[in-house]
């Protein structure tokens, strides 16, 4: 079964690390225009893979809670993952 606090698509995956910033400040702190994040969150565009590993950290920062839940694990083999797709992509 899936936690109900993990989000399951780019759009909630976006929406949960962002949380109650407006979209105007969170794009800046994601170096982003604020129309590249609502189409990012409205997935009529996919997100850079800098900026969902930036929310990753950030929703696994959310769901810390001192030990390493099967979420958290998932979340960091994801980080690695995506990690790996930049470097080879920067090769």
């Amino acid at each position: 079964m899936i936690d109900p606090q993990f989000p399951t698509s780019q759009a909630e995956l976006l929406r949960a690390a962002r949380g109650g910033e407006t979209q105007a400040a969170f794009a800046r702190k994601l170096g982003v225009n604020k129309s590249s994040l609502s189409r990012y969150e409205s997935e009529k565009l996919g997100a850079p893979t800098n900026v969902l590993n930036y929310c990753l950290r950030a929703v696994a920062n959310q769901m810390q809670d001192g030990q390493a839940s099967a979420v958290q694990q998932a979340l960091m083999l994801v980080r690695r993952a995506a990690q790996t797709l930049e470097r080879a992509a920067e090769a």
